[in-house]
């Protein structure tokens, strides 16, 4: 029988981390939201250690993912995130449940919310020019695309790149997969119901209108669509 997430995390970080720094669960069993397919991210700072470490264990029931930070070298994984305007790291640490702590430990915690709250560094006028090109090539590859399988593997990279320029131009901090919905949705729920149903539209009918015209607005306060001219 599968413990309750939390001790689970508990017990893995006892019995395998047991002098560390600080340990984390995060991710939807940490917010109650998990499922009989859920996993266990468990965030690891430990006193020594060399860069970002992975691993996926399996304990009590759960397949568990652990990120094994150290205390001399968590800022530039942190930093790298920042970059990314993608902090995953910070946020499981922020946000998580605690499962054990030392003041050290908490002071990097202590960071990784500082961290968020700051928010992503803002996009440049390079940057914003680079988007518009992206989604705008997409765009032009949706128009050409032979059968369905090219049609929504260009449908993904589009809808992931259109979800990315609206919360980067507003300084927001982007995800991946699920987490960049959930993201794009909390901060822009008209928006995120457009998309939902363009993405409809699309998958349901082959009908692109709703998508390209979604593009073009959300582009347009920031010089349209962009082809021809464009330089790196």
């Amino acid at each position: 029988m599968k413990m309750e997430p939390i001790q689970a995390a508990r017990k893995v970080v006892s019995e395998q981390y047991p002098d560390c720094l600080l340990a984390v669960l995060g991710g939807s069993a940490s917010r109650g939201e998990h499922n009989e397919h859920s996993d266990l991210d468990v965030i690891i700072v430990e006193r020594e250690g060399e860069g970002l470490r992975r691993r996926t264990i399996e304990a009590a029931g759960w397949i568990v993912e652990l990120f094994i930070l150290s205390s001399s070298g968590y800022r530039e994984d942190f930093d790298a995130g920042i970059v990314a305007a993608n902090p995953t790291l910070q946020r499981i640490m922020a946000e998580g449940v605690v499962l054990c702590s030392l003041p050290e430990g908490e002071a990097i915690r202590g960071e990784a919310q500082a961290d968020l709250d700051y928010g992503p560094l803002p996009l440049t006028m390079s940057d914003i020019d680079a988007a518009r090109y992206m989604i705008t090539e997409y765009m032009m590859d949706l128009k050409q695309a032979k059968g369905d399988g090219e049609a929504w593997f260009t449908v993904q990279k589009i809808s992931t790149l259109l979800c990315e320029f609206v919360l980067r131009v507003n300084r927001q901090w982007t995800g991946e997969g699920k987490t960049l919905f959930r993201l794009v949705s909390g901060f822009d729920p008209h928006f995120s119901e457009r998309l939902v149903q363009a993405l409809e539209a699309m998958y349901r009918t082959r009908q692109s209108h709703q998508l390209m015209k979604l593009c073009e607005q959300v582009l347009l306060p920031y010089g349209g669509q962009l082809l021809v001219g464009y330089e790196e």
